[in-house]
């Protein structure tokens, strides 16, 4: 019982910021890591990455299945690596939105949602059109990212988090409101 306790209580440092595409996610979750605390990448981005570097076959374009199974298995190991680390934990993107990819399997993909609780409070980054950017990794329109927005937002609504929206302001006004929110001093 007590083991449970303190479970509870330190995924209640686990904060996700969360939102469209391009509206500045990671860029939180860099100067967040600057600032000296725990982070984790996004992890649909960070198996990119590595399967763009070692000439692999995991990618949403090829079998999203295999893709999203990925995902949801590294932000499973994010997650309990989290569990070892100083408190607040930041992570950018989190379970409930990747388990809503992989349907075929409903039962298991939601207790994964389920079992594996961030703070009550989402942080959440709207589309912001005014610095979002296509590059090498970001290919689709702004539009395109939009759309994902509600869907995204949805998935932690139906699991019963909050959500915060994040105000648009310059990255450093972002991170301190965020901080305010958590309680914790940059």
């Amino acid at each position: 019982m007590l083991g449970t306790i303190i479970y509870i209580m330190s995924s209640q440092q686990f904060h996700v910021i969360t939102g469209s595409s391009g509206a500045g996610k990671s860029t939180l979750i860099a100067a967040l890591n600057d600032l000296g605390y725990s982070t984790f990448p996004e992890a649909a981005l960070a198996i990119m990455r590595e399967q763009f570097k070692c000439n692999g076959t995991i990618f949403p374009f090829g079998d999203r299945t295999v893709f999203m199974e990925a995902v949801l298995a590294r932000s499973i190991e994010d997650y309990e690596k989290a569990k070892t680390l100083k408190a607040p934990v930041f992570f950018d993107r989190g379970i409930p939105e990747w388990s809503r990819f992989l349907g075929s399997d409903e039962e298991h993909y939601h207790m994964a949602a389920t079992q594996y609780r961030y703070a009550n409070k989402v942080f959440v980054a709207e589309p912001w059109p005014e610095i979002y950017v296509c590059d090498h990794e970001r290919l689709h329109s702004f539009e395109r990212a939009a759309k994902s927005y509600v869907p995204t937002i949805s998935a932690y609504v139906e699991a019963g988090y909050e959500m915060c929206v994040i105000p648009r302001a310059s990255a450093q006004e972002r991170v301190a409101f965020i901080l305010a929110q958590v309680g914790a001093g940059a």
